[in-house]
């Protein structure tokens, strides 16, 4: 089943195109009662990621079902919106579609398509883990493995390699599992997606050459990362955000840290991901907690981390510690790690 509405959000990036030239004609029928819809309502199907240009428009009857026919190329991802409210994602293969609301469930039922199937029970699986208090980090991406390798070849495997990004670092081991996939998905947008990141990878492989980040501080002085490596300086670039529980329960491990090394020159270049808008409450709230090292502002204009896309932070806290001739040491540091790295290099 696909969760109404929230799946939109969930697999926001899992994006669908034909994969061939060859079309076919597929009709897609649904039952809404039970939602918060009405009689008359558009109906409207796009290929999610194609610029979501409409492909098939129609309406609610009084018994708030649809029917329509679209034709496709290959297997895609295909959204529903009903009324201008993104409603469901579901792939179609080469048969018919039905989708039907499930009103007990507050959930749809998804048939015709085998790929939306298997994403279906994967997505269960993952969410008894999710439910379990023992659950780790390790059993969701052992989880990502297994369905990717029983799914190279569609996209279910696709879109299940997104989870792997939600909880594990861009590192080699999801360049492999990315590199098992089958060619034939190369066209989907997702995958090019994916793909451009992994060109990223290196500058978080340990060794790296640091890539400067210029930001604001809080006088709204422009400061370098570069320049505090060059002035002889190890500096820990720290992504962080006041609304972010896990950032601010480093918080004393980064005070501590700074405290004892700062004066045998250690920096932290903290890079807030707050939110536009909030910038007096990120200055009263490090002044609260004695962050007195380098703090700038990282949220962009139009909200998002683009400061740290050469970086593939997508999650947050995420760090990376350069050495002062702006070589990349250590990564990812938490809790006490950071002072015993920082001991190992600093005398």
């Amino acid at each position: 089943m696909n969760r109404i509405m929230t799946l939109i959000g969930a697999v926001a990036l899992m994006v669908g195109c034909a994969n061939g030239n060859a079309t076919k004609k597929i009709t897609i029928t649904g039952d809404l009662n039970g939602t918060p819809f009405a009689e008359g309502n558009t109906v409207a199907l796009s290929i999610y990621g194609e610029g979501e240009d409409t492909i098939a428009t129609t309406t609610l009857d009084k018994d708030m079902c649809f029917s329509t026919e679209v034709e496709l190329a290959g297997d895609n991802f295909v959204l529903l919106n009903v009324d201008g409210n993104n409603v469901v994602l579901f792939v179609v293969e080469d048969n018919d579609i039905t989708i039907d609301f499930n009103e007990e469930a507050y959930d749809f039922d998804i048939e015709g398509s085998k790929t939306q199937e298997s994403i279906e029970a994967a997505e269960e699986r993952l969410s008894e883990i999710f439910m379990r208090e023992d659950a780790t980090e390790q059993d969701i991406i052992a989880l990502v493995d297994e369905v990717v390798a029983a799914n190279r070849d569609n996209l279910c495997g696709l879109h299940f390699l997104r989870y792997y990004t939600m909880v594990g670092s861009l590192d080699e081991h999801f360049v492999e599992l990315f590199n098992s996939l089958d060619k034939s998905l190369a066209n989907q947008p997702i995958y090019e997606s994916y793909a451009e990141q992994i060109t990223n990878i290196k500058n978080t492989t340990i060794g790296a050459d640091l890539q400067d980040i210029v930001l604001p501080n809080t006088e709204g002085e422009m400061v370098s990362v570069a320049e505090l490596c060059k002035s002889g300086k190890w500096v820990l670039v720290d992504f962080w955000a006041t609304w972010c529980g896990p950032c601010r329960g480093e918080i004393p491990y980064l005070v501590a840290a700074y405290e004892k090394f700062a004066p045998k020159g250690f920096e932290i270049y903290g890079v807030s991901f707050d939110r536009n808008g909030t910038e007096d409450k990120w200055k009263q709230f490090l002044a609260d907690n004695n962050m007195t090292w380098v703090n700038v502002w990282g949220t962009d204009a139009e909200g998002a981390w683009s400061v740290a896309e050469h970086l593939n932070v997508n999650a947050i806290p995420a760090n990376f510690l350069y050495s002062p001739d702006g070589k990349l040491v250590a990564k990812n540091l938490r809790g006490e790690d950071i002072e015993k790295i920082l001991a190992e290099h600093i005398k």
